[in-house]
């Protein structure tokens, strides 16, 4: 995928093991990254001599003082948990200044950790998606646009099946099961009820031992399986990892007159006799990750100003989502999103 922008600068807060594809995603993207450090302190230096900049040790300093076109949160830390209204201030102040921010992790990683903090006002007033956009996110792609176009025409979509993995390079599991609730949310709705499943990455097995999901969403790899029901019986299947090679979207989505079969390159919609009646696709680049060219055009776009105009993230309702599922993965039962959502949202 190739641009020919104009070099617009940013400032990176991400682990080593980030360094080589974010390197790649934002010199296709025309972004020049002028400094650089890492959450563990130590690791900061190689982070920066890998981006070819100087080091930047302090996140709190950058969003507040500093003045890239963009600060991209790459793997953000602690940031939006142990210090809440100090980084939602610094996130006002860089907003403040038309510093774009970006963060490849869910802000807050704990849901229920805001309640009765200024982030709630800022989440239910919406405030809260122009202060930070959470990339990459496969609803805001060109094949999701016109998915819903065709959708426009499909009726009811009475059950759906999701798929949806990408290296741990683009953000945690965590980061995907948000992505994934994100666009459930936005084609069928708020499930009723959650019923989920985790596996630890290989890594995290003790002893054979079954291990649980802790409560947040950050920090959080291997892999999710869920059933999510909605109020009237209909049903959704969703599958997230983060442990393969490369990015995958797979789904699946069942009406009363035919279904559509998703894949990263586009669709194809059959009806109920198996005719094709319409289809999409988009030319996939041999050796290029899905995730590194949907980063590329939201960083692209963000940082211009210039893309099609998309609905924004519900916070609220997608963070409520995520942590029913870790809630019932915990639990080994179903679990209600508006449980947390209430409790998310208290003032």
């Amino acid at each position: 995928m190739s641009t020919n922008r104009a070099s617009t600068s940013a400032m990176v807060w991400a682990v080593p093991e980030q360094v080589e594809m974010l390197a790649g995603v934002l010199s296709t993207a025309g972004i020049e990254v002028i400094g650089a450090g890492c959450p563990v302190a130590a690791q900061s230096g190689a982070v920066a001599q890998g981006f070819g900049c100087g080091v930047q040790d302090d996140l709190r300093h950058m969003l507040s003082s500093e003045n890239p076109d963009l600060v991209l949160l790459a793997s953000p830390g602690g940031f939006g948990h142990a210090d809440l209204e100090g980084d939602l201030g610094d996130l006002q102040l860089a907003h403040s200044r038309e510093v774009a921010v970006a963060t490849m992790e869910p802000i807050p990683g704990e849901a229920t950790v805001i309640s009765g903090t200024s982030w709630t006002d800022a989440i239910h007033t919406g405030a809260f998606g122009e202060f930070v956009r959470v990339v990459p996110m496969v609803r805001r792609g060109r094949l999701i646009d016109e998915l819903m176009a065709t959708l426009e025409t499909f009726g009811v979509i009475r059950s759906m099946s999701v798929s949806l993995c990408a290296p741990k390079a683009y953000g945690s599991l965590g980061a995907r099961v948000f992505e994934a609730m994100d666009l459930v949310r936005t084609l069928v709705g708020v499930p009723e009820i959650i019923d989920a499943s985790y596996q630890g990455g290989a890594s995290a097995s003790v002893n054979g031992l079954h291990q649980l999901p802790g409560q947040s969403l950050r920090g959080l790899h291997g892999i999710m399986a869920a059933h999510l029901r909605m109020t009237d019986g209909r049903g959704v299947l969703v599958q997230v990892s983060d442990q393969v090679g490369r990015s995958g979207l797979m789904m699946t989505l069942l009406g009363d007159e035919g279904d559509i079969r998703v894949r990263d390159g586009g669709f194809v919609r059959l009806d109920a006799l198996g005719e094709e009646i319409d289809s999409y696709s988009t030319e996939m680049e041999p050796g290029v990750d899905p995730s590194s060219v949907r980063l590329t055009e939201q960083l692209i776009q963000l940082c211009s100003g210039v893309g099609p105009v998309r609905s924004p993230v519900d916070h609220a309702s997608v963070l409520a989502m995520g942590h029913t599922a870790l809630l019932s993965a915990r639990t080994g039962q179903g679990e209600t999103p508006e449980t947390i959502r209430r409790l998310l949202m208290e003032v």
